[in-house]
């Protein structure tokens, strides 16, 4: 597993602030806003990664971001296809974690 920072500590701040103001408007939101919010936070997160230019593989979080910005509005519109986003989503990163689990495994 790779050591080096691939977020930069003011984008950082703003991951945390984003979260930590998001949780505190739940409190009076609709319930499905937090979902809404946890991918968006997600998305941002990961285009600072991007954006950051230290990412050993950028395919899978490049595709990732691509389809939770082009889907996560649906909320609004379309719940249906916006709870696939969410499965599809929950089940990419289940597989790609397992991917490099066991790209790890085989390196030791």
């Amino acid at each position: 597993m790779s050591q080096r920072m691939v977020v930069s500590e003011d984008h950082l701040y703003e991951v945390l602030a984003f979260l930590f103001s998001s949780a505190h408007l739940l409190v009076n939101e609709p319930h499905l806003y937090g979902t809404f919010r946890l991918i968006d936070g997600a998305s941002r997160l990961i285009g600072f990664a991007l954006e950051g230019g230290q990412l050993s593989d950028e395919q899978f979080l490049r595709q990732l971001k691509e389809d939770v910005d082009e889907k996560k509005f649906l909320l609004m519109t379309d719940e249906e296809t916006y709870f696939q986003l969410l499965a599809d989503a929950t089940r990419d990163m289940a597989r790609e974690m397992k991917s490099r689990a066991a790209a790890t495994e085989g390196e030791s």
